[in-house]
This record gives C-alpha cells, structure tokens and sequence, in this order.
C-alpha cells in the first residue's frame, strides 16, 4: 500500500519525466517513447520508471539504454524543476503489464473469431440437413 505521499511523488515524476523525454532529449532512441508509471519507495530514494515504445523490443532494449545513459541529466533536471528534498534515484523497466494485456486482448480475440466459425459450420451444417429433408 503506498502512502499518499509516494503517490504524489510518484506523479510528480512522471509528469516532469514525461516533459523532459518528450521535449529535452534529443536522443533518437528514445523517440517512440512514453513514461506510463512511477512507483517510488517508502523513503522516497528509489523510482521505479516503467515506459513503454512503439518499436520492436529491440528498439525498446536500446530505450532503455538510452535512458539509463540520461539518468544523470535527467535526476538534476528534476532537482531543479522540483522542490523535493530528495531526488530519487531512477531505475527504468519496461512496462510488462501493457504486453500482457496486449496478449490477453489477441487471445480474446482470436478465441472470438473460433467461435463465429463454429457458428458458422454449425448453421451451415444445419441449413444442409434442412435442404435435405
């Protein structure tokens, strides 16, 4: 359970994270790029920074690489942008919980058309045996 605190903190450097990827670096790799959670520890020193990018997972690897090369810059950003007495140090991962519900909403999917073909050989079959009666 997070403290109201963390959540504050959490957004706040999402935000400003965000902000600075979208308009501040100029690396390439990190182009395709969005900042879609922060999770940040109990004392405040630690931020979890989960993103996800539009390129195969590759291009999504050497994101992050990018990032993490931008992590200097990026911390004495938001010491300057923010008035936190502390500022977190910053680990990127690659947001799992999207892929995974990418993969569920093709598996539904996919289940979804099997069962209108189902349909359709089991209405197909029955319109046969009324024409042969």
């Amino acid at each position: 359970m997070s403290s109201r605190r963390q959540l504050r903190v959490a957004e706040l450097v999402q935000r400003e994270l965000a902000e600075m990827v979208t308009f501040e670096l100029r690396d390439p790799r990190l182009s395709l790029v969005n900042i879609t959670r922060v999770r940040v520890s109990p004392d405040l020193k630690y931020a979890n920074v989960y993103i996800t990018s539009l390129g195969d997972e590759a291009e999504t690897a050497e994101a992050i690489d990018g990032l993490t090369n931008a992590t200097g810059f990026l911390r004495m950003q938001l010491g300057q942008r923010t008035k936190l007495r502390y500022v977190p140090d910053l680990a990127f991962h690659i947001d799992e919980a999207l892929l995974e519900s990418r993969r569920i909403n093709e598996l539904l999917d996919s289940l979804a058309i099997e069962a209108d073909n189902a349909e359709l050989v089991e209405t197909s079959s029955e319109d046969d045996a009324a024409g042969d009666a």
